[in-house]
């Protein structure tokens, strides 16, 4: 398949390097220039690619980020060819989709997806195709979504070993996203927050390190997805302080037998995600 991703940062380059070890013709564009002469210097990215290179692919894949994916179609749309696909692998999808729907050329389909992977380092420096490996992999079908588009995706999470694939509509999405990845990255972030003791490098074990891991975090890109998802964050948000809030009660009225059994409820719960 030839393909064209926008965008070599960390989720990009690392396609783009996994997708030509598969067989793919892969060309590329980035913004600045040295991510783009460095995958051709390695090999994974063609050494003729160009903007107008577009129009000859079967997929175009964009990883800026939803504002920046926008702003790239509708500055390029022109190039773009009947029959083609576009996908994007951005961490929310409402606003986004619904602004690409509105621009994308007749002709065009757009099928959305999700890698559910990553680094807290970014760039394209950090490329790894090995992290899609088992992957959760998130298909989001839209207004301009082919069923076809869903056998291409199917391909690109098959070439990159990922593992399970989920097909939801955009909204189901960032309500999922909201809660599974933006929520537990602003408990990273708040724990790391509410240190008020000098000794705590000094006393943290593996229960601290596992949960803050994430708190290393790219501050723009998460800045844009917290804001771009505000309505199902701060729902999940909300969620959660009632949780918190209950557990806070049962402590200080000190009900061991209801704490006891809260806690085994969420133990149970967790190990039924390992069976799925």
């Amino acid at each position: 398949m030839k393909i064209f991703i926008v965008g070599l940062g960390l989720i990009g380059a690392s396609y783009a390097e996994g997708l030509h070890h598969n067989g793919h013709t892969v060309y590329a564009y980035n913004r600045s220039e040295h991510p783009l002469i460095e995958g051709m210097k390695q090999g994974f990215i063609q050494k003729d690619s160009s903007i107008e290179k577009i129009g000859s692919v079967d997929l175009i894949i964009l990883a800026l980020y939803p504002k920046h994916n926008i702003e790239f179609v509708q500055t390029h749309k022109h190039l773009f060819k009947q029959g083609q696909i576009i996908t994007d692998v951005s961490g929310t999808k409402v606003w986004m989709m619904k602004e690409l729907e509105k621009i994308l050329p007749q002709g065009i389909s757009y099928t959305s997806h999700h890698p559910m992977a990553g680094k807290e380092s970014s760039g394209f420096s950090s490329k790894d195709y090995n992290i899609f490996r088992n992957a959760n992999f998130i298909i989001v079908e839209g207004s301009k979504s082919l069923k076809t588009d869903q056998d291409v995706l199917r391909v690109i999470a098959k070439d990159l070993k990922f593992g399970k694939i989920t097909v939801v509509n955009a909204k189901t999405h960032d309500e999922l996203i909201a809660f599974t990845s933006q929520l537990t990255h602003i408990l990273a972030v708040t724990l790391v927050q509410s240190d008020r003791l000098k000794e705590t490098k000094q006393a943290t074990g593996d229960s601290y390190r596992d949960l803050t891991r994430i708190a290393k975090i790219n501050e723009v890109m998460w800045s844009e997805l917290f804001l771009e998802n505000k309505e199902a964050l701060v729902e999940k948000i909300n969620d959660f302080m009632q949780e918190l809030k209950y557990v806070k009660e049962l402590i200080l009225v000190e009900d061991k037998e209801q704490l006891m059994r809260y806690l085994k409820e969420a133990k149970e719960k967790r190990k039924s995600f390992d069976i799925l």
